[in-house]
């Protein structure tokens, strides 16, 4: 009982975790924190297989330090750490655009309307 209980669990919070708003929100997140972060100065820990193992350069690390220094004002150095961070970045907005114009209510409501599927009225 215990065991279905806890797939349960397990399979909302999986169908929660493929709702758009939720990767738009970590996406989001995402941006703010490449905001919040000095990207001139070196990090202390970082997740990045490449430089736990001593590899310092790593087309990752370039990126997301590119669309730090963007989204500082520094466009000159953010090309010189990764040029493709600036298409990077808009890429990441219009994903972000996209995935909260589709969890829009009233586009869901319409594309049932256009599929043919009933909306339940709440009385």
């Amino acid at each position: 009982m215990l065991v279905i209980k806890m797939l349960s669990l397990i399979k909302s919070t999986y169908r929660k975790l493929q709702r758009p708003e939720t990767e738009a929100v970590l996406w989001i997140a995402g941006l703010i924190y490449l905001f919040i972060i000095n990207p001139y100065e070196a990090q202390h820990y970082t997740f990045c297989a490449f430089k736990l193992v001593g590899i310092d350069d790593c087309p990752g690390c370039g990126l997301g330090n590119s669309i730090s220094m963007i989204l500082h004002g520094d466009l000159t150095s953010s090309f010189s750490s990764h040029p493709l961070g600036i298409f990077a970045l808009t890429v990441i907005v219009f994903r972000i655009f996209t995935l909260l114009s589709n969890s829009n209510p009233i586009n869901k409501i319409k594309r049932r309307i256009k599929n043919g599927r009933r909306i339940k009225t709440i009385t």
